[in-house]
């Protein structure tokens, strides 16, 4: 009868989860109908002159796409949340090796360490990669070396993927953890992440769920949002195929055969984790995302450092990109890869485009015209997209429920300044200006709150 009881309960819970998911599409598809009825009184009053009522309708295009695209993505998350196959129990414990690279993190090395100590799985070892620090770093990293399966490995500076590929090459792991000196990890990561390893050998890499864990102002909240409603909210999606995009520094579990069959990290581009996941999957393997592998990082809290990061992300993004590029001009070759490299193509340089015309032409010609009147109608459509997506992981995701209130403001504040940020950099790759890596410079993450694993 009690099994009987948790069933029925399991159900109901199931079928509401649905009813409340199709509720959110179906105030999507209503709004823009609205959207698409306000459109048209627009151009019947034939106000406006006939290339700007042209305009319009490109500009109804993009939006119609814009609308399909986060559809798809929330039916997507939704399914891999909700559809995806159970895995099964551990049988074994195969040796995980941790791989910890770090350049100047006397701040934060100590924690990072301690941390990673405190890991709930019977078989790992640690392996600190100090790349040339001229702080503390490696005294304090040695320090922590007489504790059990910590080992200290000193070089030269050679940058991040060389630390990285230091740590793969002496790894005695089958599978390897990567993880930034900034981030605190949840003792049950590897209980979470190694079963997908285990259940299928084409699996490469699991990516995890990144947490902001210094919320403590205005612009962290907005990362707060920018993490859980998009970066993480796009990688669940994308893990219903199998074709996570990017595996994050943070916290990335990899199947080590499969990355040295790709040959490593290259330093080639700003964005090693991107460029490394992409080669994985155009060798034919897959990467899923686990959320319950979490692990909490240090945001930047002043707007300098964060252009300096977003700037980075945006250039080596692109550079990894056009590193296998020639996938795109092989369709034929592979169908799967192509698809894959066109829809990066179009996440990294197409829709910035496009998002940076659309908003500065909307906004230009609300001030031009003295009216808000043409453009509500497209940025009460946008809003709607951001709330419902917030909705969603507010309410599947146990996450803060002012992330929807912030939502409101995000179209036309911090998301604006973002897609200004992926559109400068752009151009700057395009035109192959000069860049450095802007290290952030590290405060620590001495308030945060264990809840949050």
């Amino acid at each position: 009868m009690l099994l009987r009881n948790k069933n029925n309960r399991a159900d109901y819970q199931r079928q509401s989860n649905v009813v409340t998911f199709f509720s959110l599409i179906g105030v999507i598809f209503f709004t823009s109908a609205l959207c698409y009825v306000a459109f048209e009184q627009i151009k019947e009053s034939g106000h406006e002159e006939p290339w700007l009522q042209a305009v319009y309708d490109v500009l109804f295009v993009y939006l119609g796409f814009v609308t399909v695209r986060a559809t798809t993505t929330l039916l997507f998350s939704f399914a891999d949340r909700f559809f995806k196959k159970e895995l099964k129990p551990l049988v074994r414990y195969p040796l995980v090796s941790i791989i910890l690279p770090c350049f100047n993190e006397e701040q934060v090395i100590e924690k990072a360490i301690k941390s990673l100590l405190n890991i709930n799985y019977p078989n790992f070892d640690i392996m600190v990669v100090d790349d040339g620090s001229t702080d503390l770093t490696l005294l304090l990293a040695k320090a922590m070396e007489l504790e059990k399966n910590v080992r200290v490995i000193y070089q030269k500076n050679a940058g991040k993927a060389a630390a990285l590929n230091r740590g793969i090459y002496e790894a005695m792991g089958e599978y390897f953890f990567a993880i930034d000196a900034d981030s605190l990890i949840d003792p049950d990561v590897f209980l979470h992440g190694v079963p997908y390893l285990e259940s299928d050998p084409k699996i490469a890499a699991v990516a995890g769920n990144v947490i902001v864990g210094n919320s403590h102002n205005l612009l962290t909240s907005f990362q707060v949002l920018e993490y859980v409603a998009g970066l993480n909210f796009q990688k669940s999606a994308q893990s219903f195929l199998s074709i996570v995009m990017i595996v994050p520094g943070p916290v990335g579990l990899f199947r080590r055969s499969a990355v040295m069959k790709v040959g490593g990290y290259h330093s080639t581009t700003f964005a090693e984790d991107c460029d490394l996941t992409i080669r994985l999957l155009m060798e034919g393997f897959r990467t899923v995302y686990c959320r319950e592998m979490k692990a909490v990082t240090e945001a930047p809290d002043n707007y300098v450092a964060l252009l300096k990061q977003r700037y980075r992300w945006s250039r080596g993004t692109l550079q990894a990109v056009r590193a296998n590029a020639s996938w795109i001009f092989s369709p034929f070759k592979s169908v799967r890869n192509f698809m894959i490299l066109l829809y990066f193509f179009g996440e990294s340089t197409i829709i910035p485009c496009a998002n940076f015309i659309f908003a500065f032409f909307t906004i230009g010609h609300a001030i031009y015209s003295g009216s808000i009147l043409a453009i509500g109608p497209f940025f009460l459509q946008l809003t709607i997209l951001d709330l419902i997506l917030s909705a969603y992981i507010v309410l599947f995701e146990n996450n803060r429920v002012s992330l929807v209130l912030l939502s409101l403001f995000n179209r036309a504040s911090y998301g604006l300044s973002m897609e200004i940020i992926r559109f400068v950099s752009l151009l700057d790759e395009l035109l192959g200006l000069p860049m450095n890596w802007n290290k952030l410079d590290r405060k620590g993450l001495t308030n945060t709150n264990p809840s949050i694993l």
